[in-house]
């Protein structure tokens, strides 16, 4: 059985082979350490695939040393982290989402794949993709060295009510694992197009978490309202996907639990509203369908102020995204801010230490420290002034290996 730290460990070693112990320095006239902390005028030193030192760069009087790469008119960030993607999916070549009977798994890993290269080249060196199966060839391929593209974690598929039984669910979470799985993604709730209501039973719930616990997996459950948040949360699940509304016991709840929340609250709409004909007619994606997610996008502010207000609940970042939306994670991060009322720092914190954590990674990416991977984004302009400037990505190294240089 494959555990997450092993499918990890391989990405790892295949990014140190590739930068191959090659030591590089990196200046940066900004640096947000993904902790909370800034910095100006740095130099970092990167060995392999991992950060070996963060120095005060020379003063103004002293003889500089060799850059590989100067930064220093822009902002440094460790790799940004997206907890909740889906790279598979895509609009068919007739432009609408994908519906295509007689796609082949070779067209479906190509979509895939340009996905991923995206995501990467927008400042996204980690992504939890949730899940299709062929999340786990393009996973490997990418850990590889094979094809560029972002960390990749994934479900492999979902855990639902259908599923099944209690003992059904537990077999079916053993699979999981013993495919290869990283995490295990439970639909608690309907979708909200359909209302969004609880649909699966505490029993059901109960033995998803329990037997994903037994066998080393975390689990991120799909779930909207009081009563399908309170579910999860009291069967010991770790983190909630969407949310979007739910009362002020939830929020002490999560709190107190220290359930991941990773809500959803402007890009994803904006990407279905922008991109509306073309998922308009396909399963739920109905005009009824659409009136309830526009619902959910006002809604979901009111929610997403409330929970940010309460101060105590660990607010992930993951943006949901869906066909049209790969390469501009970066969105929801201008949405928090902006319309939500978050402090851009702490978005960035969501983005990164806090959203490796969730990954269980925290002692491995999502910070710029001695020891870390070298996973590297440099915007220009400062994020802190205006979040926008996330979207303006001119750097990316990850593990080591730089995919996105301004340099000529």
């Amino acid at each position: 059985m494959r555990t997450a730290l092993a499918a990890i460990g391989l990405a790892l070693a295949a990014a140190t082979v590739q930068a191959q112990e090659e030591t590089v320095t990196i200046r940066a006239g900004r640096l947000l350490d993904g902790l909370g902390n800034v910095r100006g005028n740095v130099t970092l030193r990167v060995t392999g695939s991992r950060i070996a030192a963060v120095d005060d760069a020379p003063a103004a009087d002293e003889t500089p040393g060799p850059v590989t790469y100067d930064l220093s008119g822009l902002t440094l960030m460790p790799g940004l982290i997206d907890t909740h993607v889906h790279l598979t999916a895509h609009f068919d070549p007739d432009g609408r989402n994908h519906h295509d009977p007689d796609e082949t798994p070779a067209q479906t890993m190509l979509y895939a794949a340009g996905n991923a290269h995206a995501t990467l080249t927008a400042g996204f060196t980690t992504v939890q993709s949730l899940g299709s199966p062929a999340d786990r060839d393009l996973r490997d391929a990418i850990a590889r060295g094979d094809l560029p593209g972002p960390r990749v974690l994934t479900s492999l598929g979902a855990v639902r009510a259908g599923t099944g039984t209690p003992d059904e669910i537990r077999a079916y979470v053993r699979q999981l694992a013993e495919d290869g799985a990283d995490v295990v993604k439970v639909f608690a709730s309907a979708s909200i197009r359909e209302g969004g209501g609880l649909v699966m039973s505490p029993e059901q719930l109960d033995a998803v978490c329990a037997e994903a616990q037994a066998v080393g997996l975390r689990t991120v459950v799909h779930a909207y309202g009081t009563d399908g948040l309170t579910a999860t949360i009291e069967a010991g699940c770790g983190g909630i996907e969407h949310g979007n509304r739910y009362d002020d016991a939830v929020i002490d709840l999560m709190a107190a639990r220290g359930t991941y929340l990773d809500p959803h609250v402007g890009s994803l709409w904006a990407n279905y509203f922008e991109h509306r004909d073309r998922f308009i007619g396909r399963g739920n994606y109905t005009e009824e369908g659409f009136a309830l997610m526009e619902e959910a996008r006002t809604t979901g502010y009111e929610t997403f102020r409330r929970t940010l207000a309460h101060g105590g609940v660990k607010v992930v970042y993951g943006t949901d995204a869906v066909a049209g939306a790969h390469g501009r994670n970066a969105d929801e991060l201008v949405y928090r801010v902006r319309d939500g009322g978050q402090d851009p720092m702490d978005a960035i914190v969501s983005a990164t230490s806090l959203a490796a954590e969730s990954l269980g990674l925290a002692d491995t990416i999502g910070r710029i420290a001695p020891g870390y991977e070298a996973d590297l984004v440099a915007v220009a302009g400062n994020p802190l002034d205006d979040i926008a400037a996330v979207r303006a990505v001119r750097f990316v190294m990850k593990g080591g290996v730089v995919y996105r240089n301004p340099a000529p």
